[in-house]
Formats: structure tokens, C-alpha cells, sequence
């Protein structure tokens, strides 16, 4: 937001010259960057974030991601500005978020909603296949971390948000890989958060726990909203958005959101 100016000193008398008009306030700029987009609702979460004044930005991995987020989001009135990047290159997804932060006039949040689901139960699923979901899940998310740190540092209200997917009392077969990721997100997001705030940055997990789609459980926009919550809230570390009277077990893996 714009400072204030204190307004010039009035001088009288015949010694008095004009006062020099102080330099107009630069406007400081807020930005968004979402790392996998997601179609569940990576839409309407930039949209929650772009009616708020922020500038928006997209990672994704396909071109077609970029050019239907684009697409939902100028039938809202907004803007972006997308890169095509694959999470588990380090030096790409660097280098794009560090372009995308100088694009949007410095970074203020991102959101890391980046997955790879390989099907699979916990006997079936080949050592290399769980590799490959935990390149994705969880190192690309360290990789991220470590790119925006720098970028983010000295800026008001700097935060970094991972999505991670909640218990379920029924959940699906053959989720094995993303459990594991998912899970794994969570601790990395824990353990990397107390060495963010020594930086004056906000590490937050956000668990949702049930599907996303506008039949609901979760709908769209209602965990769009819960991002901004997570985002704005002055104080917290995991923010669990879960439909209302689910019973939860502890003996259910984090599974797909």
C-alpha cells in the first residue's frame, strides 16, 4: 500500500519560497505465484487472490495448463503471467519462478500445488515409481522453497503455502505414491517452517480433507476462500478445511484432493 506523505510545512513571510512537491508514493505491488495450477480449483484460488489486488502467476507443466487458466480467468476480468517449467528440473523452476516474481513487481505468496499421482497399492508400487511422485510431491516443493526464500525476504506478509491431502474414512485403492508424497510435503513443511520465519516468512500447509469439485464435498471456491484464510490469518501453521461432519480415522493415509 502507499505511504502517507506528511504535508509540507507552511512558511509565511517575505523570505517564504514555494515547497517543493514531494515525489509521488510507488505503490508496493503483491504477487501471487501458483506452482500446478490444478483444475480442481487453481482457477478460482488465483481468482480469491486476484480480487484481493494481487497479480497473479502460473507454473505449469503444459502450455494447454496456461492457456485454460488464462482463458477461466479473463471471463473474471483478470490477468496473468504463465511459464511452462517441469517441478523436478531444480535449475528451470529457479530460474522461472525468480522471471515470474520480476514480472509480477516482486513476490509476495506462492502456493505449492504441484502432484504427481502413479497408481499403485504399497505392494505393487516399484521403488522408481515412488521415486519419481516424491520428485514432484516433495523435492520440487523444496526446490521452490528455496528459490522464493531469497525473493521473499523483507516483503510484508510473505507466505508460503503447501497443499496436502486430509484423511479420509473411505478412501480409494491403489493411492499408495501420493499418500506417501503427500505426507511427506506435510513434514517437509513443518521442518523447513521455524528456518523460514527466522526470514520473516510464513510457511503454512493447507490440508484438505476430501475431494474438490463443485458437487462438493469441497467446493471450488469454498477452498479458494480457505487459501485466503490460510494466507491472512495472523497466526498458524496448518489450516484444515474438511466437510462438515466427517468423522476422520487415524488409520487412513493423506490420499488425492
Amino acid at each position: 500500500m502507499p505511504r502517507d506523505t506528511p504535508a509540507a510545512a507552511t512558511v509565511t513571510g517575505a523570505a517564504a519560497s514555494t515547497p517543493e512537491p514531494a515525489p509521488p508514493s510507488v505503490p508496493v505491488t503483491r504477487g501471487l505465484v501458483v506452482v500446478g495450477p490444478g483444475a480442481a480449483f487453481g482457477t478460482e484460488l488465483l481468482a480469491r487472490f486476484g480480487r484481493e489486488g494481487f497479480r497473479l502467476g502460473v507454473v505449469a507443466r503444459s502450455a494447454d495448463t496456461l492457456d485454460r487458466v488464462a482463458g477461466e480467468l479473463a471471463s473474471a476480468g483478470l490477468t496473468m503471467r504463465g511459464a511452462v517449467a517441469d517441478v523436478t528440473d531444480d535449475a528451470a523452476l529457479a530460474s522461472t519462478l525468480e522471471r515470474l516474481a520480476e514480472d509480477l513487481g516482486g513476490l509476495t505468496v506462492l502456493v505449492y500445488n504441484a502432484k504427481l499421482s502413479i497408481r499403485g497399492s504399497a505392494l505393487s508400487v516399484p521403488a522408481e515409481v515412488l521415486n519419481q511422485t516424491l520428485a514432484v510431491n516433495v523435492t520440487g516443493a523444496l526446490t521452490a522453497v528455496q528459490a522464493v526464500t531469497p525473493l521473499l525476504v523483507d516483503r510484508v506478509g510473505a507466505t508460503i503455502l503447501v497443499t496436502v491431502a486430509g484423511s479420509r474414512t473411505e478412501p480409494p485403492s491403489g493411492r499408495f505414491a501420493l499418500a506417501v508424497g503427500k505426507a511427506g510435503l506435510a513434514a517437509l513443511a513443518a521442518a523447513v517452517g521455524p528456518s523460514l520465519a527466522d526470514q520473516g516468512v510464513r510457511m503454512r500447509t493447507v490440508v484438505l480433507d476430501g475431494k474438490v469439485g463443485p458437487a462438493g464435498p469441497l467446493r471450488p471456491e469454498v477452498v479458494a476462500d480457505h487459501f485466503w484464510q490460510a494466507y491472512a490469518s495472523p497466526r498458524g501453521a496448518v489450516f484444515r478445511l474438511a466437510p462438515p461432519g466427517l468423522r476422520r480415522s487415524a488409520a487412513t493415509l493423506p490420499l488425492e484432493v
